[in-house]
């Protein structure tokens, strides 16, 4: 092991993430699946992985994070290189075990979020029927999941509790009940990840603030209305409501850290600034994270005229600016970056406004605009 390396990351040593259908992925920002095993961060891949990054090779795996160091963003590879910091300091992290855990126990979710699928929320399964019987979405499987009793929590040290929507669903609660009776929650990190439609309850209190420390990720995606577009089912007055609970909870709680995490889509790349200006009023850091996937809804896809329409526009945050003017892919194939391509966007955008009866016009006109543009 060389922690000195330039490419060193400590999560293919301590953790990984058991995802639906028995995914093992290194962590949720990395690219492709890892073989499945309930010793799940002794994986072939991550013995590999572990090696190149040692050695210096920035493997493709981790492209994710080697784009957003290229443009500054912290990236998840230096978040949790310094999380545990102390870890990696005493050299203990060797032999590996699982100390850092994202599990999604359920698809369970209150919402039908556009850059989402069935994987993820319950909620979707209907849409991609709907989408699948018009050809322009695939006929998702049934979603399997791994339960939790047959991991070794015994040695966890973070848990990142995933969705779904966490706090609609009951394993979350029973795997910190069960970390609490053996000891571990007291010293442990939290990481919550819920789109604020959720009311914090006593019971969530109660465990958060068990934790030793408490990382809390609100999903929000827009200001007003267009969250609401966004995230079907959610309700923008719930959401300030639940924000200024969550707010209190960490003024009263020094272990409760808050921030945002907003998925910057086509659909409102060009309201970023105002995202970025509301939740600074809030004093509550924001990261604005790139959609990639579905590949009709990332902005890096849209046709160079129409992102030299949105480069110039006042309402696009400087910090994803570089998805309008650098040439940016996650994907194994390429993607037709051209009028092509946009029938694509348009068609897929049809189809869920008409599910819905929502149009994107009544919610973002300017975006309706240039996606309907003649180039």
């Amino acid at each position: 092991m060389n922690k000195v390396s330039d490419t060193f990351c400590i999560i293919p040593w301590v953790g990984a993430t058991v995802a639906p259908n028995q995914e093992n992925l290194i962590c949720c920002r990395s690219k492709g699946i890892t073989n499945y095993t309930l010793d799940s961060v002794n994986t072939e891949d991550h013995k590999k992985l572990r090696d190149a990054l040692d050695k210096g090779i920035k493997h493709d795996i981790c492209e994710r994070c080697w784009q957003d160091e290229k443009f500054g963003i912290h990236s998840y590879r230096e978040l949790y290189n310094d999380r545990f910091k102390d870890l990696i300091a005493s050299d203990a992290y060797s032999p590996p075990v699982l100390r850092f855990l994202e599990y999604t126990p359920s698809n369970v979710c209150n919402l039908a979020c556009r850059m989402c699928s069935s994987r993820y929320s319950s909620k979707i399964v209907a849409r991609e029927k709907y989408l699948s019987s018009l050809g322009i979405w695939y006929d998702a499987p049934k979603t399997t999941f791994t339960n939790w009793k047959n991991l070794d929590l015994t040695q966890l040290e973070e848990l990142k509790m995933m969705g779904g929507e966490p706090m609609h669903m009951k394993e979350h609660l029973e795997i910190l009940e069960y970390l609490d009776s053996i000891g571990n929650l007291k010293n442990m990190e939290l990481s919550l990840i819920t789109n604020c439609t959720m009311p914090l309850t006593d019971k969530w209190k109660y465990f958060l603030t068990k934790a030793k420390k408490c990382y809390i990720t609100l999903s929000i995606d827009a200001v007003g209305k267009l969250n609401e577009y966004l995230r079907q089912y959610s309700e923008w007055d719930t959401i300030v409501k639940n924000l200024e609970d969550f707010k209190e909870f960490r003024k009263n709680n020094p272990s409760i850290h808050l921030n945002i995490n907003s998925a910057v889509s086509i659909f409102n790349i060009n309201k970023t600034k105002e995202l970025v200006d509301y939740f600074t009023r809030h004093e509550i850091h924001i990261y604005l994270n790139p959609v990639m996937w579905p590949e009709q809804q990332s902005v890096c896809n849209l046709s160079d005229d129409r992102k030299k329409l949105l480069l110039d526009n006042p309402g696009v945050s400087e910090k994803v600016k570089h998805l309008l003017t650098d040439k940016i892919s996650f994907w194994d194939q390429n993607i037709n970056n051209d009028e092509s391509f946009n029938h694509k966007i348009i068609a897929q955008l049809e189809a869920m406004d008409s599910l819905y009866s929502k149009r994107l016009k009544d919610y973002n006109k300017e975006i309706y605009d240039i996606l309907y543009k003649k180039v």
